[in-house]
């Protein structure tokens, strides 16, 4: 009488295969020694790492349905950026090489940064000169 409560708990069920969130970011970014590369479809920016001079994190109040935390490299003009979103494929290894390449990159202005939930604009790294 019971069996269809034995063989509902007993059931094997199914994984379902994991699916990408509907708030994950297309966008790809790579680096070597040399360059840093984002792409965003086929639109493609490029920065030298001898001519970053600034890491900053821009945060939104839009999460957590949508994207709200960028990392934007930039030049010592500004004329040159790059602007990544979090969760680009790719920005883990990213973070981990500038923690390494850029002396004095300031981890607790990552860590603030990352636990904003408002507008705000967090400097990562400057250049000597900029301080």
């Amino acid at each position: 009488m019971l069996n269809w409560l034995s063989r509902l708990f007993l059931r094997r069920h199914e994984v379902a295969p994991r699916r990408r969130p509907a708030t994950a970011s297309p966008v790809r970014v790579t680096h070597d020694d040399k360059t840093i590369t984002v792409r965003d479809g086929a639109e493609v920016s490029t920065l030298a790492w001898a001519d970053v001079a600034s890491v900053t994190v821009l945060t939104t109040d839009l999460g957590p349905f949508e994207i709200d935390l960028f990392w934007v490299l930039s030049d010592r003009d500004n004329r040159s950026f790059l602007t990544i979103p979090m969760g680009a494929d790719g920005e883990h290894a990213l973070l981990q090489t500038m923690q390494v390449r850029l002396t004095g990159f300031d981890n607790m202005a990552v860590v603030e940064a990352m636990s904003s939930t408002g507008n705000g604009v967090f400097q990562i790294w400057p250049a000597a000169e900029l301080v």
